[in-house]
């Protein structure tokens, strides 16, 4: 017996033939009901819309075939088994073109009539299931708050959910057939879109970008991610995008940015005249110093001049977040790379290390902040020696590459075990051994130097072995306003 009972419509003139049927498949966990003829079959189809119609094609009235197509143009969706005392090919072969599923040669046995409805029935149930699922589908993607577009292979909008109508604005009722661009004004999300569908199946990768919406008192801040869109076969019929609203995020990001930032602020300016008072002191300015108060105010003075270098950095982290990087203009590396090293000499030579400068070729500019990139190499270079022990080398190096400029900076220093290399660019994070625990820093100048690459449109690479040193490699693109992505 069937779990769920079908509604099964039979339509003959002969009485006994339904009576048959009904013996059949009531038995069976099936709803039956009876039409004398084409008529009366669909006004019963129209009351009590079956799941399955059984029909003759030999009719008073209103024949099978013209049933058929009445019933077929009223409800498209319906299965139908026609019923034929003539089982020759072509009888049957007309009424599939008609739109029947199946038929059943007369005379049948109980046996025969029962496979042939199964048989249909198993195809309702699979029609019926996508059915559902489809139906789920489109509640869940409509009632989601996140915004989702979903494009065909051809880049034109197949689904565009209310949630994300309402982030960008659009007023009609229906989007689909339109290309992404027509509907939003995103070229950034057109692009990641059409970027997967040119690649095709096995290239296409996911993508992700920000987009800002809405006018400028009120924007609209959206995280989009893009994937790939692949059938059961395996082929690319086309791209899915969705959108995460992150614009409470980047308000709560930007008012923690503003509080570090006038923390940091209020924090140095006291601390300055702190340390400069403390160094006052340790030139003997006040009196004579014993040895152990000497000690105790260089201890004292190396503390404040660690929150004071804190606070710089906060403040230097909260600039470039807000981004205020500075202006950008072509800059010329070589200077900047020889003041760094300048500037660390005096300390190398304190310990007893050897700092190199090597420039193998005549480098091209780069379209930066000049002032920015030199913190970036001093603060690479300043690490190197501070994290190689006496006696080590440390050599700076650049050269022209492919689109760009690779710097590197390499030292003989105690490395990093790949646990560290992991979280070395992480905002606060230390590297705490034997070696390490004496040395004073803020664990924030590697991200500042990670983010000012960035936003130079450049990356940075860390390669180290503990024990054999570590080498930093930047690579910046050329010195072009594009490459630079202003």
């Amino acid at each position: 017996m069937s779990d769920t009972p079908y509604r099964i419509l039979v339509v003959d003139d002969e009485e006994r033939l339904r009576q048959v049927c009904r013996r059949v498949l009531e038995p069976l966990g099936h709803l039956v009901t009876e039409a004398p003829d084409g008529r009366a079959g669909l006004e019963a189809i129209g009351k009590d819309l079956p799941d399955l119609v059984l029909v003759d094609l030999m009719m008073p009235l209103m024949d099978g075939m013209e049933f058929l197509a009445a019933a077929r143009e009223l409800h498209p969706d319906l299965t139908f088994v026609v019923i034929t005392g003539y089982a020759t090919l072509e009888k049957a072969v007309e009424a599939m073109k008609q739109g029947a599923d199946d038929f059943l040669a007369k005379p049948f046995k109980p046996q025969e009539l029962r496979l042939v409805v199964e048989r249909v029935l198993k195809r309702v149930r699979t029609v019926q299931d996508m059915a559902i699922e489809k139906s789920r589908t489109r509640v869940l993607v409509n009632a989601m708050t996140n915004g989702v577009l979903v494009v065909d292979a051809d880049g034109l909008v197949a689904l565009m959910n209310p949630a994300l109508a309402k982030l960008t604005g659009w007023e009609k009722t229906d989007a689909k057939g339109l290309p992404v661009a027509q509907v939003m004004p995103c070229p950034e999300v057109a692009h990641s879109l059409e970027l997967i569908l040119s690649s095709g199946v096995e290239q296409a990768r996911p993508a992700d970008c920000q987009i800002t919406l809405g006018s400028e008192e009120e924007p609209v801040h959206l995280q989009v991610h893009c994937a790939p869109f692949v059938d059961g076969r395996g082929h690319l019929v086309g791209a899915l995008a969705v959108f995460d609203d992150i614009t409470a995020l980047k308000r709560l990001d930007q008012l923690k940015s503003e509080v570090v930032s006038m923390v940091a602020h209020e924090i140095a300016s006291p601390l300055s005249s702190v340390l400069s008072q403390l160094q006052t002191i340790l030139k003997g300015v006040a009196g004579e110093l014993t040895d152990k108060q000497r000690h105790l105010i260089e201890r004292g003075a190396a503390r404040v001049e660690g929150i004071i270098t804190l606070s710089k950095d906060l403040l230097d982290l909260a600039r470039i977040e807000a981004g205020t990087l500075g202006d950008m203009e072509m800059i010329a590396l070589e200077p900047l790379l020889k003041e760094a090293v300048d500037v660390m000499a005096a300390k190398a030579e304190s310990k007893g290390q050897e700092l190199e400068l090597r420039l193998e070729a005549s480098l091209p500019p780069v379209y930066g902040v000049g002032r920015a990139l030199l913190e970036v190499f001093t603060n690479l270079v300043s690490n190197a020696v501070k994290y190689t022990p006496d006696g080590g080398s440390v050599t700076v190096g650049a050269r022209p590459m492919a689109g760009g400029v690779k710097i590197y900076v390499a030292d003989t220093g105690f490395g990093l075990s790949p646990e560290d290399q992991e979280r070395v660019f992480q905002r606060f994070y230390r590297v705490k051994d034997e070696n390490t625990r004496h040395i004073v820093g803020t664990g924030l100048g590697l991200p500042i130097v990670k983010k000012v690459v960035e936003e130079h449109g450049g990356t940075i690479e860390l390669e180290s072995q503990p024990g054999q040193g570590s080498t930093f490699t930047i690579k910046l693109p050329l010195g072009t306003e594009k490459a630079a992505g202003s």
